[in-house]
């Protein structure tokens, strides 16, 4: 039995999605629950000792940045459709668009200020923004303008370590990888404290993250990730236009270069014990590429099983926590600063990386009940639904 169409949707747009926003807690239950740096720096925070280590490579071989790049490509895939079906009734594209991330703007500032400080809506909002402006160029020359983009932050990286000293890059890149004990345990005691009293640290990092580092790196990749999609749209990747084999062994290539990128890169990262200058800039470049690479197969791979029957109830059970994709994100924020911040259970820098599954996986569950009760019941999610209907308003 082949899992069941949606009417009016591409179907594996929902299954990707649902996929995309499962996957993206696996890193991000890392900033949940410890301090920002024990992010990028795995030594901080869990640790990688003993089954901590082996279940940071897993995350650091399949989950590190890729369903995030997931989720930019859909974004960019989004958009077309997006504007496909305003055009179809007759409508102003750049009014209903514009219009649209300026909701989702409001929402991500909402979400990074009051609920987690790791949103990923405002800088999608603005890249949405962007990218609209150059949706219609040849593809060509989306390829060319996509391919400057990525490279930006590899240039500057690996400029930022071979032009400097080593004195300088541990003036630079030491007290952020390595920060003293005093502002850890202040980030520590914040988070623990009461809503109120987290204001402060989760504000500050939200800014840092909205400003100098979005124009560092997020600008640059979300912005080529979302002209992926526009690529990947005109190309109907996403409706398997040329049958499913065609895509199960195009993702398995990319699924095997991304693997070999991200297994050297993590080999490389033992081998210098974690250096952090290195780690930072020439060590990041390792997932940064192999991102792409495993975002793409896993899209790819993810195509060819909507084109099949196996696993059709597992499919329209993704296909409905991918329809309600923006509710779902908001809630994982909610229910994972409960369980670690201080207005709810407090236990922020106390649980191990295999604790920390434990939150993911009991989150998937919360996930798959709640989508399966709304979308049987109603069209969209109840975010879905104020979006869609602030933006038509």
């Amino acid at each position: 039995m082949k899992a069941a169409p949606t009417k009016n949707r591409i179907d594996s747009l929902d299954l990707i999605r649902g996929i995309a926003i499962l996957g993206i807690l696996i890193m991000n239950i890392t900033s949940f629950s410890h301090i920002g740096v024990a992010y990028i720096n795995p030594t901080l925070g869990a640790g990688i000792d003993g089954v901590n280590g082996w279940l940071h490579s897993f995350a650091f071989l399949f989950a590190d940045m890729r369903f995030m790049s997931m989720f930019s490509i859909l974004f960019g895939a989004g958009m077309m459709l997006f504007v496909q079906n305003i055009e179809k009734r007759g409508l102003k594209p750049i009014t209903y668009h514009y219009k649209r991330m300026l909701l989702l703007l409001g929402f991500g500032l909402i979400h990074a200020h009051l609920i987690w400080m790791g949103d990923i809506l405002v800088p999608y909002a603005v890249c949405g923004c962007l990218v609209f402006l150059i949706r219609n160029w040849s593809s060509k020359r989306l390829v060319i303008i996509a391919s400057l983009l990525f490279m930006i932050p590899i240039f500057m990286d690996l400029l930022t370590y071979y032009a400097l000293s080593p004195a300088e890059l541990e003036e630079i890149y030491g007290p952020i990888w390595n920060p003293e004990s005093s502002n850890m345990l202040k980030e520590i005691q914040a988070y623990r404290s009461s809503y109120f009293g987290q204001m402060q640290a989760r504000s500050q990092a939200a800014y840092y993250l909205e400003t100098f580092l979005f124009l560092y790196d997020g600008l640059w990749r979300y912005s080529a990730m979302m002209i992926t999609g526009i690529l990947l749209f005109r190309l109907e990747w996403f409706k398997a236009i040329k049958g499913g084999v065609y895509y199960l062994r195009f993702g398995l290539v990319f699924l095997i270069i991304g693997l070999v990128i991200s297994a050297s890169g993590l080999y490389l990262s033992y081998e210098r014990l974690w250096e952090g200058a290195w780690s930072m800039t020439v060590g990041h470049q390792f997932t940064y590429i192999a991102s792409f690479f495993m975002a793409v197969s896993y899209i790819s791979i993810l195509v060819f099983w909507s084109t099949k029957g196996f696993g059709a109830r597992l499919q329209n059970l993704l296909k409905k926590v991918g329809r309600m994709a923006f509710t779902n994100y908001i809630m994982s924020s909610i229910v994972c600063t409960f369980i670690f911040y201080g207005h709810g259970f407090g236990y922020f820098a106390k649980f191990n990386r295999l604790e920390q599954w434990g939150v993911v996986l009991f989150v998937w569950v919360l996930i798959f009940i709640l989508s399966t009760w709304v979308m049987n019941r109603y069209r969209q999610g109840p975010l879905e639904l104020i979006w869609r209907k602030l933006t038509y308003f």
